[in-house]
């Protein structure tokens, strides 16, 4: 008989995925979910309609992984795509203090034209692509604050959004632990291994000032040609805590010796 202990941990998530071998791991989950569930038809037949009969087919496991921190990694695993170094244009929106000379100096070097916002509400747009450039006196006078907003070349890390890419297989654990009823002590590791899941395409990002921006990912699990969708595996602790691990000069154990069924 199975020992019984008592989990109260989220699970450590590692992904790895299939088309080259990228690991994308997370020590940091908030929530880790597995569900699994079946199609049952029931047959029915006789007086009264009784059932006589249940039907089980198209067993589904998904899951839900919830993280307490950003990672482009798994935005790029909903996308479908890799996490890219390039040049990209984006918006700087910063509040200058207009000079001595009527002039103001831009942090960065514009590639279009720039907009500045007195505190009037009003615009100007000014042309000229240079980090130093005059405002006229009726516009703002010298010691004035003014919005400014334009676009510069930036080199960062780029996570492209395309509408012909989707997301691609990966092989995926779970891992967590069990917990010695008796001496609190850690009796078990638990492994939940999918062979084989496709991240979800869809995705939300919800950002809320205070709060910390917790992406999630969901995913279905795929069977093999082997019918298998992956497995429950617990490795019993050393009696020093470390991790258990098979010596290298031991006998494979059967499931009759683990105290499963042949």
């Amino acid at each position: 008989m199975s020992k019984k202990t008592v989990i109260h941990d989220v699970c450590d998530v590692v992904l790895k995925r299939k088309s080259d071998g990228k690991v994308i791991a997370t020590a940091e989950a908030q929530t880790t979910s597995l569900s699994q569930s079946i199609q049952e038809d029931l047959l029915k037949g006789g007086i009264g309609n009784k059932t006589l009969y249940a039907i089980n087919s198209d067993k589904a496991v998904s899951g839900t992984i919830k993280n307490a921190f950003f990672s482009l990694d798994w935005l790029a695993a909903q996308q479908g795509v890799k996490v890219e170094q390039g040049s990209v244009q984006v918006w700087e929106n910063e509040i200058l203090v207009v000079g001595s000379d009527g002039s103001v100096s831009l942090s960065q070097t514009p590639v279009e034209a720039i907009t500045f916002e007195n505190g009037e509400g009003e615009s100007l747009v000014v042309e000229e692509l240079s980090t130093k450039v005059t405002i006229p006196s009726n516009f703002a006078e010298p010691k004035a604050e003014l919005r400014a907003y334009y676009k510069y070349d930036a080199e960062g890390e780029i996570v492209e959004i395309r509408s012909d890419k989707f997301s691609e297989a990966y092989e995926m654990e779970y891992h967590t632990l069990e917990y010695d009823p008796d001496t609190d002590k850690i009796h078990y590791d638990l492994y939940i291994q999918l062979d084989k899941i496709k991240p979800s395409g869809e995705a939300e990002l919800n950002f809320e000032a205070g709060n910390a921006m917790t992406p999630e990912m969901k995913f279905t699990a795929l069977s093999n040609n082997n019918n298998a969708v992956g497995r429950y595996v617990r490795v019993k602790r050393n009696a020093d805590g470390s991790k258990g691990a098979r010596p290298s000069n031991s006998t494979q154990e059967t499931a009759v010796d683990l105290g499963g069924a042949s």
